[in-house]
This record gives C-alpha cells, sequence and structure tokens, in this order.
C-alpha cells in the first residue's frame, strides 16, 4: 500500500509539473495572449514588401445569386500607399457597389490607430481555446470601447503557437449608414510569401427596401512587384491611393 501511494504521489506531481510547463508555454490569460498577438502584429509589419494581389469580388443576393462581380489588381506599396486597376467587371449597380468598397479599401488609411486591435480600442477577454484549420487557437472576444463604425463586437481567433490572428468576426458597434443594418464581417488571415494578411473576407447586410445581400472577396493570385516599388519612391505621390481603372 506505501508503494501504492508512492508510485501515486510521483505521478501527482508529474501531472503537476508538466501543467506548469505547458503553462509557462501558452499563457492562459487574455493579457498574455494578446501581448504577444500585438508582438506579432509589428513583426509582421516589418515584414511587409511591395506586392500586387489579384482579388475577386462577388456580390449576391438573398438567394445567393450572383448580382454583380469584380476582379481588380491591388498593388500594395509600404508603408501606406496602395493602387488598383480593375480587370474585368459586371453586374450594373452591384458593380459599382463593389467598386466603392475597391476605393475604401485602397484609400490611404486615416486615423488608423483607432480603427486597430489594441488596448486602446477595445477589452479582449479569453473565452476559451478551438482548433481552427488544425491550429490551436485562442478565442478572445472583442469589446469596443467607443461607438464607432470601424470598430467590431465580436471574436478573434489567436494561433496557440505563433500568435497571429486567422480570423476575426463580428459587426460594427455602430451602423455605417442608415442603409445598411445588421451588418455581420467574418475575415479570414493566411501567410502569402512570409507576409501575414487578408485572404477573404464575407460580410452579410440588410439593406433597407432591398433585403439581405453578401460580399465576399477572396485573394486569387499573388505578385511580388520590387521594381514598381522601386519607381515609386522616387515620385511617391504618382500612386499613393490613385485608382487606374478602364
Amino acid at each position: 500500500m506505501l508503494l501504492r501511494f508512492t508510485y501515486l504521489g510521483c505521478f501527482v506531481c508529474l501531472l503537476a509539473s508538466m501543467a506548469g510547463a505547458q503553462a509557462n508555454v501558452h499563457p492562459a490569460d487574455a493579457n498574455s495572449i494578446v501581448q504577444r498577438m500585438l508582438a506579432a502584429q509589428q513583426e509582421n509589419k516589418a515584414r511587409v514588401r511591395p506586392f500586387t494581389i489579384k482579388r475577386g469580388y462577388l456580390l449576391m443576393d438573398k438567394k445567393e445569386e450572383a448580382k454583380a462581380r469584380v476582379v481588380a489588381n491591388i498593388t500594395v506599396l509600404p508603408p501606406n500607399s496602395k493602387q488598383y486597376s480593375i480587370e474585368s467587371s459586371s453586374g450594373g449597380m452591384g458593380e459599382k457597389v463593389l467598386r466603392d468598397i475597391l476605393t475604401k479599401e485602397t484609400e490611404p488609411p486615416r486615423d488608423a490607430q483607432k480603427k486597430e486591435l489594441s488596448r486602446e480600442n477595445y477589452d479582449f477577454q479569453l473565452l476559451g481555446e478551438e482548433l481552427l484549420n488544425g491550429r490551436r487557437c485562442y478565442v478572445l472576444s472583442l469589446n469596443p470601447r467607443r461607438e464607432e463604425k470601424d470598430l467590431l463586437r465580436g471574436k478573434m481567433w489567436v494561433d496557440a503557437e505563433t500568435y497571429n490572428i486567422h480570423r476575426i468576426e463580428g459587426s460594427p458597434v455602430k451602423n455605417p449608414s442608415w442603409w445598411i443594418h445588421d451588418l455581420y464581417i467574418l475575415m479570414s488571415f493566411a501567410e502569402v510569401d512570409g507576409m501575414w494578411m487578408r485572404t477573404f473576407t464575407h460580410a452579410v447586410a440588410n439593406i433597407r427596401f432591398k433585403g439581405k445581400y453578401v460580399m465576399e472577396s477572396r485573394d486569387l493570385e499573388y505578385r511580388p512587384v520590387a521594381q514598381t516599388a522601386s519607381r515609386s519612391r522616387r515620385n511617391p505621390g504618382i500612386l499613393a491611393g490613385s485608382a487606374l481603372t478602364p
């Protein structure tokens, strides 16, 4: 009996030591997770190089029938310059909606710090852990500190090893316009050529007098553009925030 208790005591000590080691590797509180997430974001910003993404935009109605399509090439020139060209488009008024979304995405950032995932803009709470695409992730709630249309109330999934954000979903704390309500947004992120970036967006909204509409944007192709970036540095005003449409 004494031998059994000795083995049991050793086993309990071993479990306690393993749990303690795991706690040191994987923080279990929101503050530690957010701190490492913010550090990962800064590292990712330092890795961004000039590139062009071919992105497809699709607008669907409540019957999931396609109403408009736009394919655009978006060139990103760090730190804040963007330009785009329309490769193909169709869909009448729906096409105009997609073009407006594209234009807004490529505008020079204004008050970017007020839209960031930061402690100044959000309160974070740890909700638990989930597997997402085979990766163990911490799930944190997003609770905006202010009622602004650019802040989301929802959740985000943070990789438990790299602390990169895999997914964000939620609704703006304030409707972006009188015409739009019940807006829901989901964004997915992935590594592209060593850079961590948004690659997919799914948005659902109810439009007054029109009903439910769904917008999706998906990255289709990536190309580095070192030579374009070199020309832009010599004359940065030419490319910043411009729209090259046929």
